[in-house]
């Protein structure tokens, strides 16, 4: 893993965040709409800025990347996506994204996990990928559903956030299902 990996889709490049992401990232990750089922927000900039320092070691670690989400046509950030909590002895990672909320429902996440799910599973040879979603959390269910994650079930209680314990739903994609998955619109 390194950290001048880039990916791209027909609309996107994923990249590694920069400093001057930060405060375009802080909007989204400050937004009660788009945090409504995070484990956490940020009311400073500084929080933001400790959380990019964070997302940006993960590689250097061995432990995850984090790409920052660029439309080719504006260079606007619309959120972040990756992957984190890698196990390499059992070849597996947590996904993990976000988008502002005034790119949703346009297909954003769709397109740029298929890229992301590709390099895991055929760069980086993981043989499964994991979500964890707070219950309630529909859209990001829906979303990863249509990526040919299954659920597995339910970890009640399983984190504290906001307050109050809330239930984690888990959702799991192997290789052997990405392989016969149709993967025919990604770019080469």
């Amino acid at each position: 893993m390194t950290d001048q990996i880039k990916l791209e889709t027909s609309r996107f490049i994923l990249r590694m965040i920069e400093p001057g992401d930060v405060g375009t990232l802080h909007s989204y990750w400050s937004d009660d709409m788009v945090t409504e089922y995070m484990t956490s927000s940020f009311s400073t900039l500084e929080e933001s800025q400790q959380m990019v320092d964070l997302l940006n070691s993960l590689p250097e670690k061995h432990e995850g990347m984090r790409w920052a989400i660029v439309d080719k046509n504006s260079g606007v950030v619309l959120g972040s996506c990756g992957y984190h909590n890698v196990k390499a002895e059992h070849k597996r990672a947590e996904v993990g994204y976000e988008l502002g909320y005034r790119y949703w429902s346009k297909g954003v996440m769709q397109e740029v996990m298929q890229v992301v799910l590709q390099h895991c599973f055929e760069t980086v040879r993981f043989n499964r990928i994991e979500a964890f979603v707070t219950y309630g959390n529909a859209r990001s269910i829906h979303t990863l559903e249509k990526l040919g994650f299954k659920a597995e079930g339910v970890l009640h209680e399983y984190e504290f956030a906001k307050g109050k314990f809330q239930d984690q739903i888990v959702l799991s994609l192997l290789r052997k299902d990405w392989a016969y998955g149709n993967h025919d619109y990604l770019e080469e």
